[in-house]
């Protein structure tokens, strides 16, 4: 297993295993029941008098020393600022009767009824922690990194047409010894080489976006965090349809990756490392809907058989969208700008390249393309809110903002 995959760890205090993050420290629920009473005077503990001063918190199964447990969690870093309303149920369910009845089984696990009847077992608060914090760090590298740019004869009319050309040239150095995978089991080593190559290669992209690279690196992390996902699922959409029509791939199979495509008749897909319930429970759940999702929307690229300005200022227009959205605030305004400065050079490709000064009617057909796009982006969202209503992944990752749409 991956170095980045590994379980929460013990507790920051006393060593037993930890269940969560309490007031800042992964700790168990003891050492935070403790420290929450103890915060609130802790002048009546620190009065305590200890002959070592550096007790061992946790030994033949009792909880030693006061003084040195509460000199432990601050040392730890715990701060009562950080306190986070119900994130222990066992303690929550006091406060909780004063107004309301009590909770049911499945409302104190967080699961259906239905989902209990079968496996009561599930309702674990245990979570694997999936940390992709060197994802971020190589994002920054690589916005680091100038853009591509280019001397004469190069000729460019806009920052749209420098994104083209500087795409299609990675393209053309990334496919000169490519060879295509096809893949046919996905676990978790797959899953996080697919989360690792696609967030790289849409900070890449980015990156060659002139306007999106004079902005602040964390306002780039933070449309980038947001937007990597749905870029992909265009990108792939797009590279399926070009290989299709160059007779690469067979019709039911899809890229993956730059690098690995996948026939989903043909493939196998292993849930396990990220719940507890089976595939049988969670398949309509989990899986994505093909004909709906890919094949509905590949059919209506191979129709329109975008330009690859076109294809660019529609992942653009798709990405920079669902960054504004999510953010809100100064991001959404640095969205709409940035937007309003791509429309205005799709207009000038239009007109002046294209010699179309009429174009709504195919503006309108790609944004069709995004807007179902958008639709599979919402359903999932919906799903992944669910899920986490009732529980049903027993992994956590780092960054979650990546992976709400995911």
């Amino acid at each position: 297993m991956p170095a980045a995959l590994y379980l929460s760890g013990p507790c920051k205090i006393c060593g037993q295993p930890a269940n969560g993050n309490h007031f800042g420290v992964m700790s168990c629920r003891a050492c935070a029941s403790f420290f929450r009473r103890a915060a609130s005077r802790s002048s009546r503990f620190l009065d305590l008098k200890c002959g070592n001063d550096n007790c061992v918190i946790f030994q033949n199964g009792k909880y030693k020393c006061k003084k040195c447990r509460l000199k432990k969690c601050y040392e730890a870093g715990m701060d009562s600022s950080k306190f986070q309303n119900n994130h222990d149920l066992m303690s929550s369910t006091t406060s909780l009767q004063k107004t309301s009845p009590p909770q049911s089984l499945a409302n104190f696990l967080g699961r259906p009824e239905f989902i209990l009847c079968c496996e009561p077992d599930r309702g674990t608060r245990i979570k694997t922690r999936i940390d992709v914090s060197h994802l971020i760090d190589k994002a920054i590298q690589i916005f680091e990194v100038e853009p591509t740019d280019y001397c004469t004869p190069w000729k460019f009319e806009n920052s749209l047409d420098k994104l083209t050309i500087s795409v299609e040239n990675m393209k053309i150095r990334r496919e000169a010894n490519l060879e295509i995978k096809k893949i046919r089991f996905i676990g978790v080593n797959e899953n996080m080489l697919f989360w690792e190559k696609t967030f790289l290669s849409a900070a890449r992209w980015f990156s060659e976006i002139p306007e999106f690279a004079e902005l602040d690196t964390c306002i780039k992390l933070e449309i980038v965090k947001s937007a990597w996902m749905v870029w992909a699922r265009l990108d792939k959409i797009a590279e399926s349809v070009d290989r299709h029509r160059k007779k690469v791939l067979e019709s039911n199979v899809f890229m993956w990756t730059d690098d690995m495509c996948m026939d989903l008749n043909d493939v196998a897909i292993d849930f396990k490392w990220c719940t507890n319930y089976t595939m049988d429970q969670l398949k309509a759940f989990l899986e994505p809907d093909v004909n709906h999702h890919w094949k509905d929307s590949m059919e209506d690229v191979m129709k329109l058989e975008p330009t690859k300005t076109e294809l660019n200022f529609m992942l653009i227009q798709l990405c920079l969208n669902e960054a504004g959205k999510r953010n809100q605030g100064q991001i959404l305004e640095i969205t709409d700008r940035l937007l309003q400065i791509q429309a205005d050079n799709l207009h000038e490709y239009y007109t002046k390249t294209m010699k179309m000064p009429h174009y709504s009617s195919r503006l309108a057909q790609l944004m069709k393309v995004n807007k179902r796009i958008e639709l599979d982006v919402r359903e999932r969202k919906e799903r992944n809110y669910l899920s986490d209503v009732f529980n049903l992944y027993s992994v956590e990752y780092s960054h979650p903002e990546m992976f709400v749409a995911a």
